[in-house]
């Protein structure tokens, strides 16, 4: 009423204080009413957030006991639980040690220890071809299955935090990005048959009826190659411009404890009684060692892997630029058939150097480890030396 009928109210010397005072008491009513709603409203989307993140996965770390020996190896395994969903991850979050790249140990007074090195991960960037016959910009992906578990381990923490004596606190977040497109990069002969069947579809020359069989021919090709390799095991990508959103997810803490090390082990052997000496006045006679026993003892043996060819890393500009140098380290495993992967860089130098590194490593063919005269899958560390003194000058 009071709206509707403020139109027929003449403003007097009486009434210009009501007046006044009843533009304050609206205005001040409509600004309350706006601060309540953008409150609840900033609630609802935290509230929402944090629900979807809840939704999407939920992270379970685990190590095999609570207690260590100084300089012992502790291990550290992660479950990643899916929610209701079949999501589209990144293949680098979920199923490499990129998994780990956000470990957060804290120490007994709540002080977060700072790594010696850093869990990196490299997620490189592909065009693959779609349906569409186009290229598109992409990154490796995995389908995470509704309700499903997807496990990984990692050998020891201590590779990277060196944690002294003392008890402490682990966590584990993972950034976890969503996508709604995949793209299964097809086997190269199919490629190759798509491009030349695009070039007979867009041949103005070709008649009418032959471009028909031409065509014709070259898709029965492609289904008669995709059902040949319709078992092997195809890569997924995700295309960068169908990023969906982010998740953060955070793990359950963990506690473990770091034993200082102890004088027992050599006291023990103080007090244990000597073995007896055997007084015989004839020795055992000692074994021939022949041939056949050398060959037997050295295919026991394990072999480390080793170079076949090794690329030299191309020293980059801006590291150059920079005067940047340095010696990265990568850690990776090279498999029985000589293959490097699971390439991660221990070191954060930065400039390009840890990824010119990278590009190196990829150039480079071994052989494998050996062990028992058979090829084995085998964890090492390589060093990629890179000194400003040793690039040309311009």
């Amino acid at each position: 009423m009071i709206f509707r009928n403020i139109g027929n109210l003449k403003i007097t010397a009486g009434t210009l204080p009501f007046c006044c005072l009843l533009i304050v008491v609206t205005l001040t009513g409509c600004l309350g009413g706006l601060q309540t709603t953008t409150t609840q409203t900033n609630e609802t989307a935290s509230t929402t957030e944090a629900e979807t993140s809840q939704a999407l996965a939920a992270l379970q770390i685990s190590t095999p006991k609570m207690n260590y020996a100084a300089n012992e190896a502790i291990p550290l395994n992660l479950n990643i639980q899916n929610g209701k969903f079949d999501l589209l991850v990144p293949f680098v979050s979920v199923a490499t040690r990129g998994a780990f790249s956000k470990i957060t140990v804290t120490d007994a007074n709540g002080q977060t220890v700072e790594p010696q090195h850093l869990i990196t991960q490299e997620n490189p960037q592909k065009y693959v071809v779609g349906n569409d016959g186009k290229s598109v910009r992409c990154v490796q992906g995995f389908e995470l299955k509704a309700s499903e578990n997807q496990e990984l381990s990692m050998k020891d923490i201590q590779k990277y935090f060196q944690l002294q004596p003392g008890t402490y606190t682990v966590t584990l977040a993972i950034d976890l990005e969503v996508y709604q497109e995949s793209i299964i990069e097809e086997h190269p002969e199919v490629l190759e048959l798509r491009k030349d069947l695009a070039r007979i579809q867009n041949d103005p020359s070709l008649q009418a009826a032959a471009k028909a069989d031409a065509v014709s021919y070259y898709q029965e090709q492609i289904k008669f190659i995709q059902e040949r390799h319709k078992d092997v095991a195809k890569d997924i990508y995700l295309p960068v411009k169908s990023r969906r959103g982010k998740a953060t997810l955070v793990s359950n803490g963990i506690t473990l404890t770091v034993e200082p090390e102890t004088n027992s082990s050599n006291l023990q052997k103080q007090d244990e009684t000597p073995p007896q000496i055997d007084k015989s006045d004839t020795a055992p006679p000692k074994k021939q060692i022949g041939f056949a026993d050398i060959i037997n003892r050295r295919a026991s043996e394990q072999v480390v892997p080793k170079y076949k060819t090794r690329a030299t890393p191309q020293y980059p500009k801006s590291a150059k630029e920079a005067k940047k140098d340095g010696t990265v380290v990568l850690q990776l495993t090279i498999d029985e058939n000589g293959v490097p992967k699971n390439i991660v860089a221990l070191t954060n130098l930065g400039f390009g150097l840890e990824a010119a590194a990278i590009e190196a490593l990829k150039k480079s063919t071994f052989h494998p480890a050996m062990k028992n005269g058979k090829p084995i899958s085998k964890e090492v560390e390589i060093p990629y030396a890179f000194k400003i003194e040793d690039v040309a000058s311009p």
